[in-house]
C-alpha cells in the first residue's frame, strides 16, 4: 500500500502516485460488509469491503470505492464471492445504489498501485466510480447493507466494520479540496 501524508486526524491521506502521477486521496479505513456462511463452517463469512478513494489526474478529478471481495472459507473451485454477471447494490437507508464496474482498469483511472492493502491473499480488487454526493449521502446514512443479486437469489451482506466517520472526513477533505 502506498504511502501518503496524512491529515491531522488521520482519518484521510494522500499521495503521490509516482507511476501514474496522479494524486490519490483515501479515506484511512473502509466500510466492510460480511454475510456469514455457517452452512459451510462456524464462523465463516464472505466480505466485502468499499473505501473511498479520489483520483485527481491534472485537475481532472474522479471518485471511486476501492475495495476487495474476500472470504475466510477456502475456495479449491467453490463459488466464487461474485461473478462478472451479478448486481452488486449498497443499500443506504433503503435507497438501492448500484455499483457498476469501471470498464477501465485500475492503472487507465490513475492508479498503479492498490491504495489499500488486499485483507488476504485471495481477495479480488473491485473499483466501482462513484459520485462525491453519493459518497456523502452514505457517510450520513442510518442503515448500510450491499445486496448481490444473481439469477433468482439475493443474497445480503450487513454491516461489519463502520468506517462512516471516516467516509465523513473523505467527504470533508474532497470539499475543502475543491475550493
Amino acid at each position: 500500500m502506498p504511502s501518503g501524508s496524512p491529515t491531522a486526524d488521520e482519518s484521510v491521506r494522500q499521495y503521490l502516485d509516482e507511476t501514474t502521477a496522479a494524486t490519490v486521496t483515501v479515506a484511512s479505513e473502509g466500510l466492510i460488509f460480511a454475510r456469514e456462511r455457517t452452512d459451510l463452517a462456524v464462523n465463516a463469512r464472505d466480505y466485502i469491503s468499499l473505501t473511498a478513494i479520489e483520483v485527481n489526474r491534472s485537475g481532472k478529478r474522479a471518485c471511486f470505492w476501492y475495495g476487495y471481495f474476500w472470504t475466510t472459507i477456502d475456495q479449491h473451485g467453490g463459488d466464487p464471492i461474485v461473478s462478472g454477471d451479478d448486481r452488486i447494490v449498497l443499500i443506504a437507508d433503503g435507497r438501492p445504489i448500484l455499483l457498476r464496474r469501471s470498464g477501465a482498469s485500475p492503472r487507465q483511472l490513475g492508479i498503479a498501485a492498490p491504495p489499500t492493502s488486499a485483507p488476504v491473499r485471495t481477495a479480488i480488487a473491485i473499483m466501482f466510480p462513484v459520485d462525491p454526493e453519493i459518497l456523502s449521502y452514505v457517510s450520513e446514512a442510518g442503515d448500510l447493507e450491499v445486496q448481490i443479486e444473481r439469477t433468482g437469489l439475493t443474497e445480503q451482506f450487513t454491516l461489519w466494520r463502520d468506517a462512516r466517520r471516516e467516509l465523513r472526513q473523505f467527504v470533508v477533505q474532497l470539499d475543502l479540496q475543491s475550493r
